[in-house]
């Protein structure tokens, strides 16, 4: 899907920076920037967005006042200069909250938080009252566009300093993210990191040797501080 994004700004460098990043994501697309909340409401009026950038420190109405104005907000990502307001963000079920000046690594796992909160679907008739579906892929970025992996097919992802490895089922990808921030991307009850440069798929091992795990048909080592959780979640497992 196309995510139609409005950037809620009074810096324009900052609005230029969030813009630049947009044409990075193939699935982005910006549709417009206002400097304050009352422009942003008159915008929502003749147009409808799936993702809003919000400044909270703006003039006339402060990002949470212009917030508490919408019944049924799209998705909401905040960027500010300040820390301070990230406990109260999340009281209105914000996608992330981006801390200029915004890097483009940083930028790009909120990418991934939004996709994979777009990608949700509706409750069914038998699951609880606002309980959603466990997620069961991933989208990466890979050479600009977007490629959709499945948690199933994720064998294990390997370190490369500012990159990381995905190997899958069917093929490698390489993804520019650090291990641990692709970490927490992934379900904690399915994977876990067992080396400073391997996160594996609990499910996919297939045997341990002494201090390595086999899966994939690769001998990866388990790190000496990972060798006893590691050892119990397997074979507790």
């Amino acid at each position: 899907m196309q995510v139609k994004c409005l950037i809620i700004d009074d810096e324009p460098l900052a609005v230029k920076v969030v813009e630049k990043y947009i044409e990075e994501v193939d699935d982005f697309e910006c549709v417009g920037n206002c400097s304050n909340g009352l422009e942003a409401i008159r915008f929502l009026n003749e147009q409808a967005v799936d993702l809003i950038f919000l400044d909270i420190n703006m003039p006339k109405l402060s990002g949470m006042e212009f917030l508490e104005t919408l019944k049924n907000p799209p998705q909401v990502v905040i960027t500010t200069a300040y820390r301070d307001y990230a406990v109260e963000s999340y009281n209105y079920d914000v996608v992330d909250y981006l801390v200029k000046p915004i890097e483009f690594p940083r930028f790009f796992r909120m990418v991934q938080k939004v996709m994979n909160r777009l990608s949700i679907k509706p409750v069914g008739p038998g699951s609880a009252a606002g309980e959603t579906e466990k997620i069961d892929h991933l989208f990466l970025k890979v050479d600009k566009k977007m490629v959709k992996v499945f948690l199933k097919d994720l064998l294990y992802v390997e370190s490369l300093k500012d990159y990381v490895m995905v190997r899958t089922t069917a093929e490698d990808l390489i993804v520019h993210h650090n291990l641990h921030s692709f970490t927490d991307l992934l379900p904690q009850e399915d994977f876990m990191r067992i080396h400073r440069s391997y996160t594996v798929s609990l499910e996919k091992i297939k045997a341990i040797n002494g201090n390595q795990v086999e899966i994939g048909g690769k001998h990866l080592p388990i790190g000496r501080n990972y060798q006893s959780e590691v050892k119990n979640r397997i074979l507790k497992g």
